[in-house]
């Protein structure tokens, strides 16, 4: 029982030592990001290619698919996938 209130008063000791350094560390990183918005302007640009399913109807009973990059402006696919 000792030991369980000495592993507990130990952690809640190394809690206020820690506790001021972190919040001062908080503070700190807070005005950087605030100063980094300010002074980029450009915007959110998506990294990601967007691909786009595109479908066709062959005969009216055979049902394909081929993806296109809507980004770049080429098709994924070499070839139209049977869906059916």
């Amino acid at each position: 029982m000792k030991k369980k209130l000495l592993i507990v008063a130990a952690i809640c000791a190394s809690l206020f030592v820690v506790a001021p350094a972190v919040s001062v560390s908080a503070a700190e990183v807070e005005s950087e990001v605030q100063v980094q918005s300010e002074q980029s302007d450009i915007g959110i640009a998506p990294c990601a290619d967007e691909i786009v399913t595109k479908f066709r109807l062959i005969d009216g009973k055979k049902l394909q698919y081929r993806r296109w990059n809507q980004t770049r402006g080429y098709w994924v696919d070499k070839k139209w996938i049977d869906l059916n």
